[in-house]
């Protein structure tokens, strides 16, 4: 029987695999369960590029950037109604991606341009008005080769013709590896501002770029430290030298990160890197082992950058963190933290108890526990749950109350009430940063 019932497998297998040429197991039960189709306009979306691409095509996502799905909807000329952009790759084309520019007339979705673009994925796309007309351009950062640091920053505009609507390439692409969109030299038009690895024989650099009356135009750069490798993330706030960007950066070690604080200055007419080393190729002051980007930590519309704090015998998953500040041309000291990357959070210690306490983490338990030095006493714990694996009902968490939800994540605390540095779970509600 058990010979019988073998052979049905294999036959039912040799069977699926012959009809059907990409035929793969599936992973995962996930992978058994067929998409979701699109609705409403996702799907009118669809509708009118099926119409458009006849041969058949691929849908091409973003792989990063704050635009990652299917259909990207902008409302990019201002009128208060959304245009959408869609990236796909010509079945007829193979090997090459296009971009789609749709727009809505009479309930009715179409293409109203369509552009070839520049490599055969899409890194990201960003809207901005760098050219001062009044509508959003399409910025797009195509990726030329899989797994690699370079690519193709695009910008492309609209215009509204005799012939109908166009999409017009702004100059040649850029050379990039990341780019923000900001109005860094606060001359009330917004700029382009181009991260660059480099290469064996260039060092990396950022590059400021302005396309004023639809001219590309390259009016500030500034070299970066020579051993970054990637950049990670990139942010801007306001310092005292006004408008600023903060790119966190991966070192060649592959075990630490820095912070490149960028911003305009007019004595030298350029962007600058205060904290770059002409004489040694190297950036200072920023470095750090936690893999964390600077972000508003504490809630007061300023960006801190993440520096490492000196603590003994720290748990393998937890890491310390000194938030600084730049003003007046240093950083300044604002706030300490724990991290746990594991569990996608950072927890402020307030200065006054970061020195008089020590942490404790129990990974099986995925618990991070908070100790008074001077007493030993516990004086709370937070659990990281998984929101699928999450049960009100478990007795284990009876005396623990959800503080938060972010990320997939459920994170759960307990204080102690007759610790001698008490807590309370309000306090742990400001006190807990999940990332992302």
């Amino acid at each position: 029987m058990k010979k019988i019932k073998l052979f049905s497998v294999i036959l039912i297998l040799s069977l699926l695999l012959a009809g059907c040429n990409n035929f793969k197991l599936a992973p995962s039960i996930d992978d058994l369960i067929s998409p979701v189709s699109p609705s409403g306009d996702n799907a009118d979306v669809q509708n009118a590029v099926d119409e458009y691409c006849k041969s058949g095509y691929l849908i091409k996502i973003p792989s990063s950037g704050d635009y990652t799905t299917s259909f990207i909807f902008q409302d990019l000329d201002n009128d208060k109604n959304d245009e959408a952009i869609a990236f796909y790759e010509p079945s007829d084309d193979r090997g090459t991606v296009s971009l789609a520019l749709l727009r809505k007339s009479t309930d009715k979705w179409s293409v109203v341009d369509n552009v070839k673009g520049e490599g055969s994925d899409v890194k990201s796309v960003d809207f901005c008005d760098v050219n001062d007309d009044g509508i959003k351009e399409i910025l797009v950062c195509w990726s030329l080769i899989s797994k690699s640091n370079s690519f193709k920053l695009s910008v492309y505009s609209q215009e509204q013709t005799d012939e109908g609507y166009k999409l017009k390439q702004i100059s040649d692409s850029i050379t990039a590896g990341e780019f923000i969109c900001v109005d860094i030299n606060e001359d009330d038009s917004n700029e382009v501002v181009v991260f660059n690895i480099g290469s064996s024989a260039v060092s990396p650099k950022a590059e400021l770029y302005s396309f004023k009356n639809n001219k590309k135009r390259l009016i500030g750069e500034t070299k970066l430290d020579s051993t970054i490798i990637s950049f990670e993330s990139i942010t801007s706030g306001v310092t005292d030298e006004g408008l600023s960007i903060y790119a966190d950066a991966l070192k060649s070690d592959g075990d630490s990160m820095l912070t490149e604080f960028i911003y305009w200055s007019n004595y030298y007419d350029s962007i600058v890197s205060p904290f770059y080393s002409y004489s040694t190729g190297r950036t200072s002051d920023t470095t750090r082992s936690s893999m964390i980007s600077c972000k508003d930590i504490d809630g007061d519309e300023v960006v801190e950058i993440p520096l490492d704090a000196s603590v003994k015998k720290l748990p393998e998953q937890i890491t310390a963190q000194n938030w600084v500040t730049y003003k007046n041309t240093v950083l300044n000291h604002k706030c300490y933290s724990y991290s746990c990357k594991r569990d996608s959070y950072s927890l402020v210690i307030d200065d006054k108890h970061f020195s008089n306490v020590s942490v404790k983490y129990d990974s099986d338990k995925r618990m991070l526990s908070v100790i008074s030095n001077d007493s030993k006493k516990e004086c709370f714990s937070i659990v990281a749950m998984i929101k699928s694996a999450y049960n009100s009902d478990n007795e284990s968490l009876k005396d623990y109350t959800q503080i938060f939800s972010n990320s997939g994540f459920i994170y759960l605390a307990k204080v102690n009430q007759d610790a001698d540095i008490n807590f309370t779970i309000d306090d742990l509600k400001n006190m807990i940063k999940p990332w992302g």
